[in-house]
């Protein structure tokens, strides 16, 4: 591996991922006003999570679905570009991780913003779609479903598509560079939402969020989506629970 070649490509990952659209498109929707902290009310409570994120979920919940969806396009595609720009300079060296590492932290940590940015899920996607396509595809709905299955679905679904592609990416490359480039995606996550996580686990404890239909609500999901997930729920907990009787 070319050192200097690495460390122009971290720097390079660090400042391009830095950019924040989500700053960027709030400046203009909002006419020049800062982006609020995300406060987002529990379902059937008086308390609310709160944080500090400047991402596409506070572009979302201030300004529509909509442009929150352009935030997060954007935020994919500079990652995609600055991982495929170094992959195509040095197809051979496993430099395009370096980058699309330090893209994600950049998004995370941005210097300008005094290091408070988003959480990291657009950057990692769009990496992805440039390293290994079918993993974009696979780890997220895969870790989603496996929350469900779990009832972990806070934890799961934020942690878990990390954890799952290092596991990818030793069966797909059984290269130590991809696994490496997973796991420290999976710490980055980790510390970037430590915060919200422990307010998870808080809520969880006082007897919030407990189930599909309320993790919907304080989600914003659709109605539709709502009420499908309250009559499946019933269903799924009478079906496990004549199935441990008949054991």
């Amino acid at each position: 591996m070319s050192w200097p070649f690495a460390i122009l490509a971290a720097v390079c990952g660090y400042f391009i991922g830095s950019i924040s659209f989500a700053t960027i498109v709030g400046r203009i929707l909002g006419r020049g006003a800062p982006l609020e902290p995300i406060k987002m009310p529990i379902p059937e409570s008086d308390r609310a999570l709160l944080s500090d994120a400047v991402s596409a979920t506070t572009i979302r919940l201030q300004y529509g679905a909509r442009f929150g969806c352009l935030t997060s396009v954007l935020d994919m595609a500079k990652a995609a570009a600055v991982t495929l720009g170094v992959k195509l300079l040095a197809p051979e060296q496993p430099l395009f991780l370096v980058a699309a590492g330090m893209t994600v932290v950049g998004h995370i940590w941005p210097f300008q913003l005094r290091f408070r940015g988003g959480r990291g899920q657009s950057p990692i996607i769009g990496s992805l779609f440039v390293i290994d396509w079918p993993s974009a595809l696979i780890v997220f709905p895969a870790a989603q479903i496996l929350g469900v299955l779990t009832r972990t679905r806070p934890y799961t679904a934020r942690f878990g598509p990390e954890a799952l592609l290092t596991a990818w990416f030793w069966y797909r490359f059984a290269s130590l560079p991809h696994v490496l480039f997973a796991a420290g995606l999976f710490v980055v996550r980790l510390l970037a939402m430590r915060r919200e996580i422990a307010q998870f686990h808080r809520l969880r404890k006082q007897g919030n969020l407990r189930s599909l239909a309320d993790e919907f609500a304080f989600l914003d999901g659709s109605s539709r989506i709502r009420l499908f997930v309250e009559r499946l729920t019933p269903r799924w907990s009478s079906r496990r629970r004549s199935v441990s009787k008949r054991d």
